[in-house]
């Protein structure tokens, strides 16, 4: 095993059963090893490197500075030591003014270490405040005023007698200003989102949320793809609200797979119906349900991170039950067919969300929508409300077959505002299933 390798395994081991202090649903490693990542990302060397997933074992484990040296030498001792406070008997203050006076004495490659640590701190605290849209500094011994001088100390002290404008260094001045000098993009805030202040708080915060993914993403080689299906009522804005996901994630760096839906699809209209089109009702409609699961398995094998779906297998069970209803599936073939999708449902749907509007109000948008005043073949007040009678009959159902579900009665709120209420709710579902790929991938539970 590599030495940085040695060192992170070393470090996941001694932290083990540790929380971080600020949120304690995360592990504890996840800190040391952001830090050691970051230190690689400036291209340290590999001692410095290992030094940076070791930081913390010292200071927070019953690990001594004399184990560090034994296992991986004095070079390394001696960078976790620069990182580590001296003897916690000392209070708060004593031990801050002690760790930005000898701080400035270090060499640079201590001073890497250093940097590293403050920044991740630094940058989650960050993201913890504009997730919350709250400053609370309640889960540190001190307040806000002493972790301001605190930081700016380490920041000056990182950069006596070396260049401030190495990288490194500037990111952390950066994050310090966001922090305790309330710096942020004036023109989003003052010019873009002047006459929109809340819907750009609420943007903050899915913002945030979305770049502690990125940062959580990083942490896991390998994961299952997080599966949204979308349903529901016509008209209640699911093609927009995949769309807006789609670019979110894409431009937040995800690589996401969009399945539109089948029967709006050129492949159903110009192959599938030409192929099935002398079956009966009931027999097409479990031909496309056999067509959607194997396009959601297809989508499977792409690796990718996010896969969004405009109607698949929840939305099957809906239109298998309005089969049943008329007669053309048997109670037997529906029952069958209900057990077996709804349990390919909850093994691979991560997240169902149905949007929903009673049947005058999905109308209504449809010819605003439309631009036109022709006769509706498909959206016509009869045929929604059959859906979703079929749709409510069926919703505590697919409420128990979904890992994660959603209903979002659009009734009584503009559907421009669906993009945003479903990234509030997946947001949050994804980064508990990070958090649990990490545990599961180094064997913390």
């Amino acid at each position: 095993m590599e030495l940085t390798e040695k060192a992170k395994y070393f470090a996941i081991n001694a932290h083990k059963g540790q929380i971080r202090k600020s949120e304690p649903d995360k592990p504890m490693i996840i800190h040391p090893i952001s830090v050691g990542e970051l230190l690689k990302e400036y291209g340290c060397d590999e001692q410095v490197i290992a030094a940076g997933f070791l930081h913390d074992v010292v200071e927070d484990t019953s690990y001594t500075l004399e184990d560090i040296q034994r296992e991986f030498g004095e070079d390394i001792a001696s960078l976790v030591k620069g990182a580590s406070e001296p003897d916690k008997s000392l209070s708060w203050e004593e031990r801050k003014a002690h760790t930005i006076a000898e701080t400035k004495e270090l060499p640079l490659r201590n001073k890497f270490v250093i940097c590293a640590d403050k920044i991740n701190n630094l940058e989650d605290l960050l993201l913890k405040f504009q997730k919350s849209g709250v400053r609370d500094f309640s889960a540190f011994k001190r307040g806000e005023k002493s972790q301001n001088w605190y930081y700016k100390g380490v920041y000056e002290a990182l950069i006596f007698n070396e260049d401030p404008n190495l990288p490194i260094f500037k990111r952390l001045k950066d994050v310090i200003e966001k922090v305790f000098d309330y710096q942020e993009d004036l023109y989003l805030k003052e010019t873009i989102f002047a006459d929109h202040r809340e819907y750009y708080e609420r943007l903050k915060r899915l913002h945030a949320q979305k770049i502690e993914l990125q940062r959580l993403k990083a942490l896991n080689i390998s994961q299952k793809p997080f599966v949204i299906e979308f349903t529901g009522t016509p008209r209640t804005g699911k093609t927009t609200t995949i769309s807006n996901l789609y670019d979110f994630f894409k431009k937040g760096g995800f690589s996401v797979s969009v399945i539109e839906e089948f029967t709006t699809s050129s492949y159903y209209k110009e192959t599938f119906q030409k192929k099935y089109g002398n079956l009966s009702k009931g027999e097409i409609n479990l031909a496309i349900m056999e067509r959607v699961y194997n396009q959601l398995m297809e989508a499977l094998e792409m690796e990718k991170d996010i896969i969004l779906i405009d109607r698949s297998i929840n939305d099957r069970q809906i239109w298998n039950y309005r089969c049943y209803q008329k007669g053309y599936l048997s109670e037997s073939q529906y029952n069958e067919y209900k057990s077996l999708y709804g349990h390919i449902s909850h093994e691979f749907i991560d997240f169902l969300v149905i949007t929903y509007a009673n049947a005058l109000t999905a109308v209504k948008r449809d010819y605003v929508k439309s631009l036109a005043l022709e006769e509706r073949r498909f959206i016509n007040e009869q045929n929604i409300e059959e859906y979703n009678n079929s749709l409510r009959k069926l919703r505590t159902f697919l409420e128990t077959t979904t890992q994660n579900f959603l209903f979002l009665d659009t009734d009584y709120m503009n559907i421009d505002d669906t993009p945003i209420e479903v990234a509030s709710q997946v947001l949050p579902l994804i980064r508990k299933k990070y958090i649990k790929n990490f545990e599961e991938r180094y064997h913390l539970k």
